[in-house]
C-alpha cells in the first residue's frame, strides 16, 4: 500500500469510526461510490480489533517492494504480476518441486499486525485448502513473506462470474449448470464445518472450460463437522462477535443483515441471490444505498424470476424463493437440496428446439415433405396413445424415520415431499427432500392444517383448515410458500381437492364435483353424484378428470373409479374395486398413461397401476401390482418424473399369543420377526408359521420351544398346513 493510498484509507477510516453502526452504510457508499477497493480494505480494517486499527491509523505501511521476477517463496518462483488491489497483489508462479504453476495472493501487510486475524486467517486457510472438491479453489500453501501473508493456489483461467454477468442474463442451461456446481461446492464445504459468509459473483470463477470455482474464503467461519475429531486443530468453532455485520451488501442473509449468527443457510440464501442474478441478469436486492439494500433483504421480495425473464420454467420460481426465505428454517436446509432441485429443472429439459427450412422451388419436394410430415405426425400420435410399459418397483428406500405419524395426502415440487404429520387432533404441514432426510415445518399461522395439493408451478400449498363440518367437509386455504400470509379460497369447503394445469381448483364435497377459479370465486358444479365422492385427480394435460365414489348402493362394491372430460361429459365408469378390497385415490402419472393407486384388502394396502385407455370408449382393464411386502402403503404418488413413487408405509409386526384358563403367553420368534398364518397338529403339540416380513416357513411346538427354520430366501412361503 503506497502512502497516498494510506492517507485515503485512514481518511474514510477515520470518518466511519466516528458515526454510529446505523450511519456507516450510507457514508461508505458515498466515500468509496467510485472506488470498490477502498471500501473492502476499510471493512476490512473495520473487522479488525482495536489495536490492529490503531496501528494501522497511526503511521503509513512502509510500501512492500513489487515482487520481481524470479523472487522465491519458498518453493515458488514468481513469474510476473497478474493484478494488483485493495486486498493485496496476486502473481503466476511457478513451484519448482510440484512442476507447475500456481497463483500467489500477497495479502496487505497490516494483516499481520492484528495476531487474532492473522491467527484466523491461517486456521481458515487450512481448513478450506482440506476441502478438496472440483468446484472450490485449491489452497496449496499459506506462510509469510516481509511480513506480508500470501497464498498459494491453484492458477484458474477464465474470468469471475461478475466479469461474465456483464454480458447480461446467462442462457437457462448456462444458469443452471453454474447453480449446480455452486451448490456442490457449498455442500462440500459445509460438510467439512466450513461456512463461507461472503459468496457473490465476484467471489464465483468461471474457468475457461466451463467450469465453477469458488474462492476467497478470507470471511469463512469454521463449525465443527460430524466427522470432526475434537482434537482436529482445523476444526476449531470460533464465534463471531455478537452484533457484528460480515459479508456483502446485496448477498447477505437477514441474519447476517442483523448481525446474528450465520450458518450454512446464510450461504443458500447468498446462493439464491446469485442464481437469481444468473437467471434474471438483475440483482435481487438493488437499493440506491447499502441502508436501503440491506432493508429490501429484510422485508422486500424481488420480482419473480417470471417478472423479469417470462420464458423461463415456473417451477424455478419455487427454487429460488425457498433459497431467498427470510426464515432459514424455510429456506432448503443443505446446499446437496439445491443441487438436486437444479438438476431436476436441468433434466426436465429446458431447452428450446427450432428448425429453419429453406423454401424450396419444386413442387414435389413440397408434396413430399407434407406427406412425410403427415405420416410422422401419424406414428407420434399412435406412439404417444400406447401404454407405457409396465412399471415394476425395483427397490424401496425409507426417507424419513422421526418417529412423528404421517398423513396424506403427499404431494411434490420435484425437490421437497409435503405431508401431514402430528398426533391426531394437532396436525401440522411437514416437509422433507425427495432424497429423504431431516424433516421441517411448513411455518403457517394457521390452526391444524392438512395437505390438499401443490400449485403446478410449485408457488403455495393448499390445505384443508379448521373443524370437519356436519357434511364431512374443510374449509380450503392456500398457503404461499416458502412463506408468506395464508388465505381463505372464497367460500369452498371440500372432501377432496386437485388442481387443473391453469391453476383453476377442482374439488369434491357431498354433492358432487365442482370447479373454481384459483382464488376461489366463480364456483360451478360439473357432475352430480348419488354416493360420497373423493379424489378428484386432472390429467397432466388436464382434458380427464377421475374420481373415486365410496359405497355405491348400486353395485355392491365398496369402491368404483368413474372417468370424465374436465367440462363434465363423457362420464363413465372405468374400474372397480373386487368385492373384498377397496381401492384408495388414484393419481396420474406424468406421462398420462397410468394411474396408481392402492388396494385395500385383509387390513393391508399394495400399490397398484392401470393403464389409460385413449378415448372415452373403453374400461381401463391392463393392471399390475407393484407392491407385496412386508409395508403397507396407505398413499402412493408418483415424482415428478415419472421415476419414483412417493409413499407413507407402515410395517406390521404379529406375536403369537397362546392363551391358557388364567394366563396368556407370548411365544418370542427369532430376530425379533413378527409370525404369521400359524397352524396346529391334530395333537395339539405342533405349530406351523410363517415369519415376517421373509416369508421363511418354521415349526416349533405350541409352547414355542424346539424353533427349527424349514425353508430359506428366496423362496417365500404362505399359509401352512400340517396334515
Amino acid at each position: 500500500m503506497t502512502p497516498e493510498r494510506w492517507a485515503k484509507v485512514r481518511d474514510v477510516l477515520g470518518h466511519v469510526l466516528e458515526l454510529g453502526p446505523e450511519k456507516r452504510p450510507q457514508y461508505l457508499d458515498d466515500a468509496c461510490a467510485n472506488d470498490p477497493s477502498l471500501r473492502s480494505e476499510v471493512e476490512s480494517l473495520l473487522s479488525s480489533d482495536e489495536s490492529a486499527r490503531s496501528s494501522f491509523l497511526q503511521s503509513p505501511p512502509t510500501p512492500p517492494a513489487a515482487l520481481t521476477k524470479g523472487t522465491k517463496l519458498g518453493d515458488y518462483e514468481i513469474i510476473s504480476l497478474v493484478g494488483s488491489g485493495g486486498m493485496g497483489e496476486v502473481y503466476r508462479a511457478h513451484d519448482s518441486k510440484l512442476k507447475r504453476e500456481v497463483a500467489i495472493k500477497v495479502l496487505p501487510a497490516y494483516w499481520s499486525r492484528d495476531p487474532e486475524r492473522l491467527q484466523r486467517f491461517e486456521l481458515e486457510a487450512r481448513a478450506a485448502a482440506a476441502l478438496n472438491h472440483p468446484n472450490i479453489t485449491s489452497i496449496f500453501h499459506v506462510g509469510q513473506h516481509d511480513g506480508s501473508p500470501y497464498i498459494v493456489t491453484e492458477l484458474l483461467q477464465g474470468e469471475t462470474l461478475r466479469e461474465h454477468l456483464r454480458k447480461g442474463a446467462l442462457r437457462l442451461r448456462e444458469a443452471l449448470d453454474f447453480g449446480v456446481e455452486i451448490a456442490r461446492g457449498l455442500g462440500a464445504a459445509h460438510d467439512a464445518g466450513v461456512i463461507h459468509r461472503d459468496l457473490k459473483p465476484e467471489n464465483i470463477f468461471v474457468t475457461k472450460d466451463g467450469r465453477i470455482k469458488i474462492l476467497d474464503f478470507g470471511l469463512a467461519k469454521l463449525q465443527v463437522p460430524k466427522s470432526a475429531k475434537p482434537e482436529d486443530p482445523t476444526v476449531i468453532p470460533r464465534q463471531t462477535n455478537p452484533g457484528q455485520v460480515l459479508g456483502t451488501v446485496g448477498y447477505m442473509s437477514p441474519e447476517q443483515v442483523r448481525g446474528h449468527t450465520a450458518d450454512a443457510r446464510s450461504d443458500i440464501f447468498a446462493a439464491g441471490a446469485v442464481l437469481y442474478e444468473m437467471l434474471t441478469g438483475k440483482p435481487a436486492f438493488r437499493k440506491p444505498t447499502s441502508a436501503e439494500t440491506m432493508s429490501a433483504i429484510l422485508n422486500e421480495d424481488p420480482p419473480a424470476v417470471s417478472q423479469v425473464a417470462p420464458n423461463l420454467p415456473p417451477g424455478l420460481q419455487r427454487v429460488v424463493n425457498r433459497c431467498l426465505a427470510k426464515n432459514p428454517e424455510q429456506r432448503f436446509q443443505h446446499a446437496s437440496d439445491v443441487a438436486f432441485a437444479l438438476e431436476a429443472m436441468s433434466d426436465s429439459g429446458s431447452g428450446t428446439l427450432s428448425a429453419v427450412q429453406q423454401p424450396s422451388s419444386r413442387k414435389w419436394l413440397w408434396i413430399s415433405t407434407l406427406a412425410a410430415i403427415l405420416a410422422l405426425a401419424a406414428a407420434v400420435i399412435l406412439w404417444w396413445n400406447r401404454p407405457g410399459a409396465i412399471p415394476i418397483v425395483e427397490s424401496v428406500t425409507q426417507l424419513t424415520d422421526d418417529g412423528v405419524p404421517k398423513q396424506g395426502p403427499l404431494t411434490t415440487d420435484g425437490s421437497r415431499i409435503y405431508f401431514s404429520e402430528g398426533a391426531t387432533g394437532s396436525w401440522g404441514i411437514g416437509q422433507v427432500s425427495v432424497a429423504g432426510g431431516e424433516t421441517s415445518p411448513v411455518i403457517t399461522k394457521l390452526v391444524d392444517p392438512l395437505v390438499a395439493t401443490i400449485a403446478p408451478d410449485g408457488s403455495s400449498l393448499l390445505a384443508f383448515v379448521g373443524e370437519l363440518s356436519s357434511a364431512g367437509v374443510h374449509p380450503l386455504w392456500r398457503i404461499p410458500l416458502p412463506s408468506g400470509e395464508p388465505r381463505r379460497l372464497g367460500n369452498i369447503e371440500a372432501q377432496g381437492v386437485n388442481l387443473l394445469p391453469d391453476g383453476r381448483v377442482l374439488f369434491t364435497n357431498d354433492t358432487g364435483l365442482f370447479v373454481a377459479h384459483a382464488d376461489g370465486s366463480n364456483v360451478r358444479k360439473l357432475l352430480t353424484f348419488s354416493d360420497e365422492v373423493t379424489c378428484p385427480r386432472a390429467s397432466p394435460n388436464g382434458k380427464r378428470i377421475v374420481v373415486r365414489i365410496w359405497n355405491p348402493a348400486h353395485s355392491g362394491s365398496t369402491s368404483v373409479f368413474f372417468e370424465a372430460a374436465s367440462d363434465g361429459s363423457h362420464l363413465q365408469e372405468i374400474m372397480r374395486a373386487p368385492e373384498d378390497a377397496g381401492l384408495g385415490c388414484p393419481y396420474w402419472t406424468p406421462d398420462g398413461k397410468y394411474l396408481i393407486y392402492r388396494v385395500i384388502r385383509g387390513g393391508r394396502f399394495d400399490v397398484w397401476a392401470v393403464a389409460v385407455d385413449s378415448g372415452f370408449s373403453k374400461r381401463y382393464s391392463l393392471k399390475t401390482q407393484l407392491t407385496n411386502g412386508p409395508l403397507s402403503y396407505d398413499i402412493a404418488v408418483p415424482s415428478g418424473d415419472g421415476k419414483q413413487i412417493f409413499a407413507i408405509g407402515t410395517k406390521r409386526r404379529g406375536e403369537l399369543v397362546r392363551y391358557d384358563e388364567k394366563t396368556k403367553h407370548f411365544i418370542p420368534f427369532l430376530g425379533g420377526m413378527s409370525a404369521i398364518d400359524p397352524t396346529f397338529s391334530r395333537d395339539g403339540q405342533w405349530m406351523a408359521y410363517t415369519s415376517y416380513p421373509d416369508h421363511t416357513l418354521w415349526r416349533s411346538r405350541t409352547d414355542g420351544t424346539d424353533r427349527r427354520q424349514l425353508t430359506y430366501p428366496p423362496m417365500q412361503v404362505s399359509w401352512p398346513f400340517i396334515s
